[in-house]
């Protein structure tokens, strides 16, 4: 046999390295333990456990998530949780270059702090479960390797998901495990159900701690006391996708089928409220904000006693909602596309007519400022409320001139509408869209909207996306590259999420 020794002196003896290779000898009693028991437990009755990052833009973040087998099914449970986000204070905005140092300087560290929550192998029932390539030494003791790594592909800003990919790629490399790149916009869609399997974890391991306390340890539940573990939202579901860089209408149809009903032409609804927010908001209290999350300072500005300063009656018809507002002072705002029933999101109008106040009124009071804020993000939401209701009643021209009449049957079953992304964490908005559905008489709509820490771009969302995918079949090429601009629809020129290249489906291939 010969050996091709890399980066080092051949050394004299094999003894040294051999002993490096081997479990630390203060670990062998779990060995002992282990190996020498009866029980067994079959592979495929363990939760699934993915490692996830995601580094899209300026968020660094990596998760450990456990989820039970079982597609559209299943409890889940977060077991590492962390997101680092670059200082971008001084640009006023994300500085692409700053973020990608931030993700460069944090991922290696935030990966082996996940690597250190991993399940203690000791856990394992089975000597086939340790011998499997199943176990990973993190500090000297054996953990339970990841059965699969999940990393944000796109879209995004390319240098920043680069980041992220190739650390994915790293770890799934070395631990000779499968990789899952994929897609932002599709995991902020997926992040109720998310919600919903973690919920449904809580419950399972309340139950069981409740059987511990009353010490019956090994008697199984029964049927009536399983908890719930149905995925919900079901498909087909609405989703507003509205972050930062992205104001999407979307037809949920099932977990890799998302048509776009209306998107937005220039900027996307976060960008607007950012921009508004820095010339609205005085420099003193924009100085002072945490970060550059402007549109969520702009929220709290406008309204600093919460939800009691709302004081908002929904629109009751189409021409309430696009009445121009006029307070007195000189100024106005005119609601977006108002003379048009056009399936989009346009933003830069009142983007440039809110600017244009500002600039004309250096000197604005207070109590103005605080006015046009209020009705900025009352206009931009209406705007969003506005063309989710033209889809709901199948009159928007455009949206049946697209090709998308079929849609029409799926619609009228649709039960939940989804809020994700940035702005959801919005509460404004929230009242905003629950108190126009009412009005206007879909009351039976249910909406649905992450936790607010779920709500911004997050591991957790990228974890549960690739348990979706993995259980569905789908394996990423090692060679997959990262895509800043990835259509969500699969009507799209580029076919959407399974259009791009790098995707295989083990289940396909079996059969």
């Amino acid at each position: 046999m010969s050996v091709a020794w890399l980066g080092a002196t051949r050394p004299r003896s094999l003894a040294p390295v051999l002993a490096r290779l081997s479990p630390p000898t203060e670990n062998l009693s779990w060995y002992t333990r282990r190996f020498s028991g009866s029980q067994r437990r079959p592979l495929s009755s363990r939760p699934l456990l993915t490692l996830a990052i995601e580094s899209s833009c300026d968020d660094t973040c990596v998760t450990l998530l456990e989820k039970d087998h079982g597609a559209g099914r299943g409890a889940a449970r977060l077991l590492f949780d962390k997101k680092i986000t670059s200082d971008n204070r001084q640009f006023r905005g994300v500085r692409p270059i700053t973020a990608v140092a931030s993700h460069t300087q944090h991922l290696a560290g935030m990966v082996r702090e996940a690597m250190r929550a991993l399940p203690d192998a000791g856990v394992m029932e089975t000597r086939d479960e340790a011998t499997s390539g199943d176990v990973v030494w993190v500090d000297g003791r054996p953990r339970r390797k990841p059965d699969f790594v999940t990393v944000t592909r796109g879209p995004g800003m390319m240098s920043n998901l680069s980041t992220g990919l190739n650390t994915a790629k790293g770890l799934a490399v070395a631990w000779g495990v499968p990789l899952l790149a994929v897609h932002h916009m599709q995991a902020h869609a997926l992040t109720p159900r998310l919600v919903s399997a973690l919920e449904a974890g809580k419950r399972k391991r309340a139950q069981k701690e409740g059987q511990t306390q009353i010490g019956e340890q090994d008697k199984p539940p029964s049927r009536d006391q399983t908890p719930e573990q149905v995925l919900t939202p079901a498909f087909p579901f609405l989703s507003l996708l509205v972050s930062g860089g992205h104001s999407l209408l979307v037809l949920s149809r099932s977990l890799t089928n998302h048509s776009i009903l209306a998107e937005a032409q220039n900027i996307a609804i976060g960008d607007m409220l950012d921009k508004c927010a820095r010339d609205i908001i005085p420099a003193s209290e924009l100085a002072a904000s945490n970060g550059v999350m402007y549109a969520a300072h702009l929220e709290r500005f406008a309204f600093p006693n919460g939800p009691s300063d709302y004081a908002y009656t929904p629109p009751p018809t189409r021409a309430e909602e696009i009445k121009i507002y006029d307070p007195g002072f000189g100024w106005k705002l005119t609601p977006p596309l108002s003379e048009s029933v056009d399936m989009s999101f346009e933003f830069a109008g009142l983007n440039g007519q809110v600017i244009k106040v500002m600039l004309e009124n250096p000197d604005m009071e207070l109590a103005e400022r605080r006015l046009i804020a209020q009705h900025t993000m009352r206009l931009a939401f209406e705007h969003l409320a506005s063309r989710l209701l033209l889809a709901l009643s199948k009159s928007g021209v455009a949206y049946e001139g697209k090709g998308k009449g079929e849609d029409s049957t799926l619609l009228r079953d649709v039960r939940t509408l989804v809020v994700a992304g940035g702005v959801a964490s919005n509460r404004y908005l929230m009242h905003i869209l629950r108190g126009i559905l009412d009005v206007r008489g879909y009351s039976h709509i249910e909406l649905v909207c992450p936790p607010l820490p779920l709500c911004t771009d997050n591991g957790a969302m990228i974890a549960w996306t690739g348990m979706e995918m993995y259980e569905a079949g789908w394996r990423s090429e090692l060679d997959v590259l990262a895509i800043k601009k990835w259509p969500l629809d699969p009507n799209s020129e580029d076919g959407g999420i399974l259009g791009v290249p790098g995707w295989k489906n083990v289940e396909e291939t079996k059969s």
